[in-house]
């Protein structure tokens, strides 16, 4: 018996702000995921020392099909123009 598995090609795009609150992220995060097919990852910040002016996420991990339509690509960055817009540009490929 033969079984097909098909491999889906991610995009990944790591980006952040060091000062933005973890609330924001969250926020950031859920309007991020109601884009079809948009799958998001916090990752904690991995530093040796704290400091209460970063962030305790080190990075937004966003992951989504190759192959998703221009519409939904338009709304993901819309959606981080929003944000950075409030907050300051975001850091990319972290």
């Amino acid at each position: 018996m033969t079984s097909s598995v098909t491999e889906k090609k991610l995009t990944t795009e790591r980006l952040g702000r060091e000062d933005l609150p973890l609330a924001v992220y969250r926020e950031v995060a859920a309007h991020l995921q109601q884009v079809t097919e948009v799958e998001v990852e916090l990752e904690p910040r991995r530093s040796p020392t704290f400091n209460y002016f970063h962030s305790q996420i080190g990075a937004m991990v966003i992951r989504y099909p190759a192959n998703l339509p221009q519409g939904d690509r338009q709304r993901i960055e819309q959606i981080l123009d929003f944000y950075s817009q409030r907050y300051g540009p975001w850091e990319r490929n972290l």
